[in-house]
C-alpha cells in the first residue's frame, strides 16, 4: 500500500492496515544507530544560523570576546541569546 494520511483512507483500507499491524510477527523497530543518526540529522536541520564565539582563559575563568553577531551579547563568562542566559563555569580536570 502506498503511504497515505489516515484521513484519506477509506474504511476498508483502514481495516486492512490495522489488521496487517495486528498480525505482525516482529515488532516494528528502529536500531539505536539509525535512531541516533535520525536525531543528529534533525538537530542539524534545526540549526538556522551558526555564530562563532571566541574568548580566552584569564585567571582560571573564560572571558568571551565581544561578538559581532547582533542576536547575542557576551560579557565575561556570560552569553545572552534572546531570552537565554548561558553561564560558562570551568572546573579543573581533577574534579571530573
Amino acid at each position: 500500500m502506498s503511504e497515505k494520511l489516515l484521513g484519506s483512507l477509506d474504511s476498508q483500507e483502514f481495516a486492512d492496515l490495522i489488521e496487517s499491524f495486528i498480525e505482525q510477527v516482529e515488532p516494528n523497530t528502529l536500531s539505536f544507530t539509525a535512531f541516533d543518526q535520525a536525531v543528529q540529522r534533525l538537530a542539524e536541520e534545526a540549526v538556522a544560523e551558526t555564530i562563532e564565539l571566541t574568548g580566552v582563559i584569564e585567571d582560571g575563568a573564560i572571558v568571551f570576546d565581544t561578538p559581532n553577531a547582533a542576536p547575542i551579547v557576551a560579557q565575561g563568562n556570560e552569553v545572552l541569546i534572546g531570552g537565554l542566559r548561558l553561564v560558562v563555569r570551568l572546573r579543573s580536570a581533577e574534579a571530573a
